[in-house]
């Protein structure tokens, strides 16, 4: 609808993490729906899997939009900022509370290529 590809890149099908699912679920389509707003013209977006080390596990979002002046990539997550005209500036702010909350991490990078987020999870190795 929107020309944008997305691609799965996942190694790892027996990783679990100890999480809130709907939680998780709603952080991912948040990043999901920024990569799709951030390219009008469609893009693609590639969404991969990693493990790193024993007992952590990384997810990267990448797109191939527009990018984020480094200024606004500095104030990310911030309570109420937001360039989106009916953003309330929460979205990234509670995702990012949300992984925090789950013992991870979340990092942005962008340029003029595209925009970043990785976000680090640790596993559950007492399935």
């Amino acid at each position: 609808m929107n020309n944008v590809q997305i691609y799965i890149l996942n190694e790892y099908q027996d990783l679990v993490v100890k999480c809130d699912r709907n939680q998780l679920k709603q952080v991912f389509i948040n990043f999901l729906k920024n990569a799709i707003e951030a390219m009008p013209e469609g893009g693609i977006v590639t969404i991969e899997i990693k493990k790193l080390g024993t007992n952590k596990l990384k997810i990267f979002f990448k797109d191939t939009g527009i990018g984020i002046p480094q200024s606004i990539l500095k104030r990310i997550g911030e309570p109420f900022f937001t360039t989106k005209e009916n953003g309330t500036g929460l979205g990234i702010m509670i995702s990012k509370q949300i992984i925090e909350n789950h013992n991870g991490t979340v990092h942005f990078w962008s340029d003029k290529k595209g925009t970043m987020i990785e976000v680090i999870l640790p596993i559950d190795n007492k399935q």
